[in-house]
């Protein structure tokens, strides 16, 4: 073979594979025309017309919710906060007949294509907020398969209400509900429904889920009709979330801390009664510590009209700690009762009769009697001054006081096994 042939058979190669491109090539150039064709078809001749099942029965849609994130629960507002993955399931003959046309067995629809598509009219009863991820796209997709199964999954992020029972705060738990209903067709023509699949549950939550006050014990699910003004019934899903509160929290911050306080208040009974100052300082401080840490623990609590067991307890706390201050103050009284009423000092047995004609020595510590006896100054002796101080009101508030060292305690002791008892 000459060159000059050889440069035309390649010629030839070159051509042939520019003008006739290979058989694969072409099935994917036909395949996206026709697919193309297919979606405008269906955008079409769908559109927003709803589906009409056979013998004119409700449209089935089911649905699963895939928990993503579980952000906050504020019981001041009543509300959480969730992200969840929307999936809903509902079959459309329509389609079957486009989708034959296509190459493939599946068509799905971008974001665009599905505003000018049919889809359930679902919305959240008890929704405050809501808002649908768009980042980078809207966050939203649909699709069809050959046997007209149609399948709509949706991103959103929802502030729902949830009232809350407060009674045995912070030892309670509370139920927090997802709802799901149809805005504008009765069940009469569409139904919503749970889906159940063997063991797959139509409500699952994502394993790395964790609340830091809260613990997720359950998720159950149940379906209702609700009636509105128009007398027709809607088809409604809920999904009850049951939270457990977390403890460890409250012992640490308020249940131990007042205990301390109320521990500090009993430390008066081993003052002395004559140690007014010391008394009267430890009392007022640990009342105004009590109360301080009282409505600090509201502050971030609605204000209801029942009581809380943190309440119980606060209110409890405050009033050992007011009963010291009020046990010091009848301790006062007490020793303070007969020099009041004029009480003499001749009159205390334990001191012997003393002439005013006495000589004092050059330290005032020693008095000499008619007998010539030296004694020890009544004014300087510490023994003889503490004897003196002992009246019969002030042997009383010792004993007050002595009392209230075990009296107190075991008050305490009795109302902490009736409350831990009661609210565990």
């Amino acid at each position: 073979m000459t060159r000059k042939n050889h440069r035309f058979l390649v010629l030839g190669l070159v051509v042939t594979f520019i003008c006739f491109p290979s058989e694969t090539e072409g099935e994917n150039i036909a395949k996206t025309f026709l697919n193309h064709d297919v979606h405008a078809f269906v955008l079409k001749e769908i559109g927003k017309v709803p589906p009409a099942p056979e013998n004119g029965s409700a449209i089935i849609v089911d649905c699963e919710l895939n928990i993503d994130s579980f952000d906050s629960i504020n019981e001041a507002n009543m509300d959480f906060t969730v992200g969840i993955f929307l999936h809903l399931y509902w079959h459309d003959e329509r389609y079957i007949q486009w989708i034959m046309k296509s190459s493939s067995h599946k068509v799905s629809f971008d974001h665009k294509s599905m505003e000018k598509l049919w889809l359930p009219d679902i919305y959240f009863p008890n929704e405050k907020e809501a808002r649908l991820h768009s980042v980078f796209v809207p966050n939203k997709m649909l699709s069809a398969n050959l046997g007209g199964n149609v399948s709509y999954t949706a991103r959103v992020s929802l502030k729902l209400n949830c009232p809350m029972q407060l009674k045995n705060y912070p030892f309670d738990r509370q139920t927090c509900s997802i709802e799901m209903e149809s805005f504008s067709l009765s069940e009469k023509s569409l139904k919503l429904r749970w889906m159940a699949t063997g063991e797959h549950r139509p409500v699952v939550k994502n394993e790395d889920v964790e609340l830091p006050q809260f613990t997720i014990t359950n998720v159950n699910i149940r379906n209702e009709s609700r009636t509105r003004r128009d007398k027709s019934g809607h088809s409604c899903l809920i999904a009850d979330i049951i939270l457990e509160r977390r403890i460890k929290y409250y012992i640490v911050q308020m249940y131990i801390p007042s205990m301390f306080v109320v521990f500090l208040s009993w430390m008066s009974f081993w003052l002395n009664v004559g140690a007014v100052p010391g008394r009267i300082s430890l009392g007022v401080l640990t009342v105004l510590t009590m109360v301080t840490q009282s409505s600090g623990v509201n502050a971030s609590l609605p204000r209801v009209s029942y009581t809380k067991a943190i309440d119980v307890w606060m209110s409890t706390c405050l009033f050992f700690v007011f009963a010291a201050l009020i046990e010091f103050a009848v301790a006062n009284v007490l020793s303070r009762r007969d020099l009041n009423r004029g009480f003499r000092l001749k009159d205390i047995p334990i001191l012997p009769r003393i002439s005013t004609k006495k000589k004092k020595t050059k330290s005032a510590e020693v008095v000499i009697g008619e007998n010539g006896e030296m004694k020890l100054n009544p004014a300087t002796d510490p023994t003889l001054s503490r004897s003196m101080n002992r009246t019969p009101g002030h042997i009383q508030a010792m004993y007050l006081d002595v009392a209230s060292r075990f009296f107190f305690p075991f008050l305490f002791a009795m109302f902490n096994v009736f409350y831990w008892t009661h609210y565990l």
